[in-house]
């Protein structure tokens, strides 16, 4: 009898299995492509700096945004990224630094090439009137808004009201900051659907730079790190790139540079001098 009841057990778990994963499936199919059947390989940062560790994941998450930007149009994103791409991008990024391809170096440490801030992960400005009622308790600088519904977005996404400006003589502007890289595009629009916000601007940078590409191939990643210099105003009028592949065992592979000549004055920027791309020694 205790085994017909062990056995019965085992047939009702294998059936409920069955069924979850038939449900995993169905759900999965509504999931853009670059999101299924990631490369899972293990990569070690334990070199990274804390402070590397998060430059690195807000490379990630931004590249992420951009391969969703490719299937899904921005109302059929979430303003969280969908952790799983973000860590399989971030492990690509890893497993580049801490190859042994002397390009390497060059990359990380002479120019500081990181991507370019578009889409911005980062923070968000919400524009509205002097008088409007929303604004009240920041004025008697308490920590939330007026707006129950504002106020629910902000603790969401665990944002954070860093200042508030002064624009002109109607208008002021309220700087919020994430606690993590998301979505802010896909923010922007969460906070559109609320009454008093008289415009929402997403903090962009201007003109062009240096930047990394990526993209998902049937062999695993395949990225770019590009040098921008020359006319950068609106578009940088020549480039240097390196490219890699990463397959989906985490196999790194060098596959070349070329582009225009660099001039000897290019070089890193300032941040890089405040948040270097050095690993820690062992």
């Amino acid at each position: 009898m205790r085994n017909f009841a062990t056995l019965f057990i085992l047939i009702i778990g294998f059936i409920n299995l069955s069924h979850n994963n038939c449900n995993a499936q169905k759900k999965c199919k509504k999931c853009p492509s670059v999101t299924k059947d990631l490369p899972s390989f293990f990569v070690n940062d334990a070199l990274f700096p804390k402070y590397l560790k998060a430059i690195y994941k807000r490379d990630a998450t931004r590249l992420s945004i951009r391969l969703l930007n490719k299937e899904l149009r921005l109302s059929q994103q979430t303003v969280d990224v969908p952790e799983e791409l973000v860590q399989a991008v971030y492990n690509a990024l890893v497993a580049i630094r801490v190859s042994d391809y002397s390009a390497i170096d060059t990359i990380s440490q002479k120019y500081y090439i990181r991507s370019f801030p578009v889409p911005n992960v980062e923070n968000i400005i919400l524009v509205a009137d002097h008088d409007a009622p929303w604004l009240e308790p920041l004025k008697h600088r308490e920590r939330l808004t007026g707006s129950e519904s504002i106020n629910e977005i902000i603790r969401k996404y665990q944002l954070n009201i860093t200042r508030m400006v002064y624009l002109d003589e109607e208008r002021v502007g309220l700087l919020l900051q994430s606690s993590k890289p998301l979505n802010i595009p896909a923010l922007t629009l969460e906070f559109f659907t609320e009454e008093g916000i008289g415009s929402i601007n997403e903090v962009l940078p201007f003109g062009d730079g240096n930047d990394i590409s990526i993209n998902r191939t049937k062999k695993g990643w395949e990225l770019t790190y590009s040098l921008g210099f020359g006319d950068c105003m609106h578009q940088c009028q020549k480039r240097f790139d390196w490219k890699f592949t990463v397959s989906e065992s985490g196999e790194v592979a060098y596959l070349g540079s070329a582009g225009h000549t660099i001039p000897p004055w290019v070089g890193n920027s300032n941040v890089s001098k405040r948040y270097p791309d050095i690993l820690t020694s062992r």
